[in-house]
């Protein structure tokens, strides 16, 4: 079959082929979508083809001969999921990659950030970090450092390893509590960005920003001795400013250091080792708001002037470095984009200075700036527009030039594809699992000559305005009667399921049944809930894991931080879980400081509370402090240790144990869960918008709190709103405009013994969401709410179309069709879709250029207004699945006891994916995959 046909028969998922126009199409062009709702134009200007996960850094050999990439991430299925460096022969073109056998799956450090070439050719320096084994005690760790690589005619073979062993730390610092694995008074270094000083002498040197330690080190890259030390650190707690990168000068004596978390840059003094200045850069205000995220540098050819990409602020800063201020700030938003988040983070030189790259790794381009007047004298400005834009694939990371040659790396290529067939890492075959989410995420290197670039520079703009939907239409939501009805929006969050996994067996939609493992026997709500209110089989996830699925979920967009540190979190838990308002296991939000992984464009929270809406959170970004944990934990769950409070009244309940009063329905009994349940003794919002506004007896994850305790309090409080509307239309006590609900029990806690059984799980997760939807459509909120339901990634399952596709709900009166006659839409939507969906439906602008320009989900709302309340399925309870616990005998039930499921994917989702498949389907093997939306590698 040919490429084309392909790309053809991909497309017959979409309902409609995205066209460009005429002037912009290349030859056999063709758009293809991506989970971020944005399309990608294919094949993109100067594509070589496919690399290993996530490159993160290019760095050129001393003769100009090769390109070395830096791979990161998770590891492709290709690579049995271990990083790698490769080396791309700029005189063939040939890429060959060269994996470590010490940066498996399984290990316990990973590459990190920082490549560099010595200044003979012969070497590479690659930064490695590592938190389970901070020194490298076991046999083939290597614990923090540099990995030091011969260089011979392109071909790359380790050599030895440069320790960077424990910083210490000033008086009066303390090191975050999941960070705490080495010897008191230290922290460990976890080196980033690499630069090679040189400055005539005889050996070379290293300058280290140590990215969790918040320093620097200067070291000799021959014996390795540490010979200069900067203290970066910018609170009493450590990591606070998170050195990123360095750059140098050639002399060698002066060099600085981007801090990605403090919004500034530091400046050193190689020679005296002293800090000379600290430089800021759009620093906000507000001590706790998001910061603008210093990340890339670039010292212009004279070096009189330093680049420096602010990720969090969709601008470049222009740094004299003769006068240390702002002369200028260069804007990396597309032309027409009128809304923020283009996450510049990556920069490269012509090396006559006269134009500058600058990869916007949101919006999939390059921007292009006129730097040839930047050596004169006095400010440039603060507006600098770019002079236009190269579109490329999926996420830019990394940028270098040579020559005449612009190198252009992405971090996610074309995307995923589907993950049911059979797994090619070593875990997945000897378990028969199907492909790992971030395994199927291969990265893209292109090679573009920079003049004829320049020459179609405007037609390669309209590609990446057409790509970002900057002149689409996002549409509107038409109802029968005109008017918007809806007041109140209910938007409900659950965890890591596919399409296929729960909704492939509906007779109705594009679904495997070979793929499902709880259809609907289990899942009777969900399977009746899309018959009535419309299904849609063509929805994906924007997020790939928890760790950025709730980002994706809340914010309709992710952070440079979250996109460089989830994969190797994942892979082997060398970065600590940063997500969902944690940071190394402490609340940002506690030490009055910005947490690194927030976007500045805000949360919906942030959107709603703006405008003036009301608000209540149920779950999402708060902390419960479980009562059943040790004290002693370092756990995001039990808050900081200045926050010890007396123990608990009750740990947790036994079957036939009082419940709190607050649940059961229809009011507080004994326990019916034959489990142990654990009991919470607060709960605290992770964001300072959510105070006040959240609630305290909701919790947040924890697979072992059944999720008919969670409805029964959202319900006791839903009905208390349904009361006081009954009574008086003009009551002050009123459903909020904007309802959060966290549902997280399909993510399930595996098959550990005597706990709930992943069936039971999941359709207790079903009947919680069926319970939901019956009383809010037997309210007297019914005419005037919307129901919005996904799952905030849809990792840990199989689908036969894509990796990302997942089940999403609209329901409301409006709706279209009947349960006798489902209405089935096939249009491409994603979670970005649902979330513009909903501003509009409450009046809110967008929050970021994602969200602005994605399509409404308008189809969804063209019922005539008299869909009828819906009733849920009780079989479940009736039945008693949802109280059937795990034999301990139970298929992976000692690979489950061992997992942890303190927090979304703790457990390691595709751990635990193979276990779930084993306890549905036995040892049934996955069929072979058919097609593909998101097309992975050359696919």
């Amino acid at each position: 079959m040919t490429r084309s046909s392909c790309i053809v028969l991909m497309f017959a998922i979409v309902a409609a082929r995205i066209a460009l126009p005429a002037q912009d199409r290349q030859p056999d062009a063709t758009s293809i979508p991506l989970p971020t709702s944005k399309t990608l134009t294919i094949p993109t200007p100067g594509r070589l083809g496919t690399t290993n996960s996530f490159p993160a850094t290019i760095a050129i050999s001393p003769d100009g001969r090769y390109a070395a990439l830096l791979n990161d991430g998770y590891g492709t299925q290709e690579t049995m999921a271990a990083q790698s460096i490769a080396v791309l022969d700029l005189k063939t073109n040939q890429l060959t990659d060269y994996p470590d056998k010490r940066f498996g799956q399984d290990v316990h450090q990973s590459y990190f950030l920082g490549l560099v070439f010595g200044s003979d050719g012969k070497h590479l320096y690659a930064s490695v970090g590592s938190i389970t084994d901070a020194t490298g005690e076991k046999p083939g760790d290597t614990g923090n450092g540099i990995a030091v690589y011969s260089f011979t005619d392109g071909k790359v073979a380790p050599t030895h390893f440069i320790s960077i062993g424990p910083q210490e730390l000033a008086a009066g610092k303390k090191v975050a509590i999941a960070l705490r694995k080495t010897p008191p008074g230290t922290a460990i270094s976890y080196p980033a960005g690499l630069a090679l000083v040189s400055g005539g002498r005889s050996h070379d040197r290293l300058l280290v920003a140590d990215n969790l330690s918040d320093n620097v080190v200067l070291l000799d890259a021959t014996s390795g001795k540490a010979l200069r030390r900067f203290d970066l650190s910018t609170s009493d707690l450590v990591p606070s400013s998170y050195p990123y990168t360095v750059v140098a000068t050639r002399e060698g004596r002066r060099a600085w250091c981007s801090l990605w978390n403090a919004s500034r840059i530091a400046e050193l003094d190689l020679t005296s080792g002293k800090v000379v200045r600290w430089i800021k850069l759009q620093e906000p205000d507000d001590p706790i708001a998001p910061g603008s995220h210093p990340t890339a540098m670039l010292l212009s050819p004279d070096e009189n002037s330093l680049y420096v990409a602010l990720a969090n602020a969709d601008a470049v800063a222009v740094v004299s470095t003769r006068s240390a201020q702002m002369v200028g700030l260069l804007h990396t938003t597309v032309r027409n984009q009128e809304f923020a988040g283009t996450y510049p983070n990556a920069l490269a030189q012509s090396a006559d200075g006269e134009r500058l790259f600058v990869a916007d790794a949101s919006t999939n381009a390059v921007a292009v700036f006129d730097t040839s007047k930047l050596n004169e004298t006095g400010p440039i400005g603060s507006d600098v527009p770019a002079l236009g834009f190269i579109p490329t694939d999926w996420y830019p990371s990394a940028l270098a030039v040579q020559g005449h040659d612009l190198l252009i790396a992405t971090a996610k290529g074309r995307g995923a594809g589907p993950n049911k067939g059979m797994g090619r890492t070593a875990s997945e075959v000897k378990d028969h699992g199907h492909p790992y989410i971030p395994t199927l995420l291969r990265g893209s290197i292109a090679r573009l000559n920079i003049p004829s670039t320049l020459a179609k520079l405007e037609e390669f703009t309209r590609v990446v305005e057409h790509d970002n939907l900057l002149h689409g239409n996002p549409g509107a939501i038409q109802f029968a009667a005109g008017k918007n009805p809806i007041q109140h929006v209910i938007y409900v969050i659950k965890e890591n399921r596919t399409y296929d996994q729960v909704l492939g067996d509906l007779q109705v939609g594009d679904g495997d049944p070979a793929l499902t493992m709880y259809g609907a026997d289990i899942t009777p709500n969900e399977h009746k809930l899309a018959l009535q209110f419309g299904v849609l089989d063509n929805f994906y996830d924007s997020g790939e894991v928890s760790g950025d699925g709730h980002l994706w979920s809340t914010a309709a967009i992710t952070t440079d931080y979250n996109e460089k540190t989830w994969q190797i979190a994942y892979r082997s838990q060398e970065r600590t879980y940063d997500f969902q308002g944690t940071v190394a296991d402490e609340f940002p939000l506690d030490h009055n400081q910005p947490d690194i992984d927030d976007p500045s464009t805000g949360f919906l929270w942030d959107n709603v509370a703006r405008h003036g809406l009301s608000y209540r959170d149920y779950g999402e970004f708060v902390n419960a402090e479980w009562c059943n944990q040790p004290r002693e934990a370092a756990s995001p769950k039990q808050g900081t240790p200045s926050a010890q409070q007396s123990p608990c009244p009750r740990t947790e309940l036994h079957q036939g144990d009082a419940l709190p009063p607050n649940v059961g329905d229809p009011h507080a009994g004994p326990s019916p869960f034959p489990w142990t349940v654990p009991l919470f003794k607060t709960v605290k919002p992770t964001k300072a918008v959510l105070r006040d506004h959240f609630d305290p007896l909701f919790p947040d994850f924890n697979t072992d709190y059944p999720d008919q305790l969670r409805a029964d309090e959202f319900l006791n409080e839903f009905a208390a709103y349904a009361r006081a509307r009954a009574e008086s239309e003009n009551a002050e006590f009123q459903l909020p405009a904007f309802v959060l609900l966290y549902l997280p029990d399909d993510h399930t806690g595996g098959t550990r013994p005597e706990r709930p059984r992943p069936a039971a799980s999941v359709a207790d997760n079903d009947l919680a969401l069926g319970r939901v939807v019956d009383a809010v459509s037997h309210s007297p909120y019914w005419d005037d709410t919307a129901i919005f339901v996904l799952e905030d990634d849809a990792q840990d399952g199989g689908d036969h179309i894509d990796a990302h596709r997942s089940i999403a709900l609209l329901v409301s009166k409006y709706s279209p069709g009947t349960a006798a006659e489902p209405y089935v839409d096939h249009r491409f939507y994603t979670t970005v879709n649902m979330v513009h969906t909903m501003e509009i439906l409450l009046g809110l602008p967008p929050m970021n250029q994602n969200d602005a320009y994605a399509p409404a989900m308008g189809p969804m709302f063209s019922g005539a207004g008299d869909q009828p309340a819906f009733k849920a399925d009780y079989r479940n309870l009736k039945n008693g699945l949802i109280y059937e616990t795990n034999k301990r005998d139970a298929q992976g039930a000692s690979e489950s006891a061992k997992m942890d499921f303190s927090r979304p994917d703790a457990a390691g989702a595709a751990r635990l994916n193979k276990v779930l498949w084993r306890d549905q389907k036995g040892d049934a093997p996955l069929p072979a995959p058919q097609h593909t939306v998101f097309p992975a590698g050359d696919d």
